[in-house]
């Protein structure tokens, strides 16, 4: 498996969320042994049944858009107008992502969307990378 901030000069937002694996990008999460709940990202124990047996899994790469904002405040990486929102991915969980859109493209609820492994924001010379979803 490589990961895709393995490049020189980039870092992930957050260990242990996502990888690249020939050219497809995954999000890392974890299903009970015991009841099958799926969660995202991974926890350490089953919030549903309090089952200790929590299996990784990854999941992610499809999905379809439930809801989302626009937003146009100000924020620490993020320069207004920047669109987050709630992606229903195909392994039945709802997954909350930064959604790139380009100049121009309208978002309906219930399209198609893919996840993407891309660069977030800039921290001096180093590029933050993460996951995000995009129409698709």
């Amino acid at each position: 498996m490589k990961e895709v901030y393995m490049k020189m000069g980039t870092v992930p937002f957050r260990e242990g969320l996502f990888l690249m694996e020939d050219e497809r990008a995954f999000l890392l999460g974890n299903k009970c042994a015991t009841c099958g709940q799926i969660y995202f990202p991974s926890r350490p124990f089953c919030f549903e049944c309090f089952g200790e047996a929590m299996n990784p899994i990854r999941l992610g790469a499809q999905g379809t858009l439930y809801s989302y904002t626009v937003s146009y405040m100000p924020s620490a990486h993020f320069t207004p107008p920047y669109t987050a929102g709630w992606i229903d991915v195909v392994e039945g969980i709802r997954v909350f992502a930064p959604i790139r859109v380009k100049e121009g493209q309208t978002l309906d609820i219930g399209m198609k969307m893919e996840l993407v492994i891309d660069e977030l924001w800039q921290e001096g010379e180093r590029s933050v990378v993460g996951y995000l979803y995009r129409p698709g």
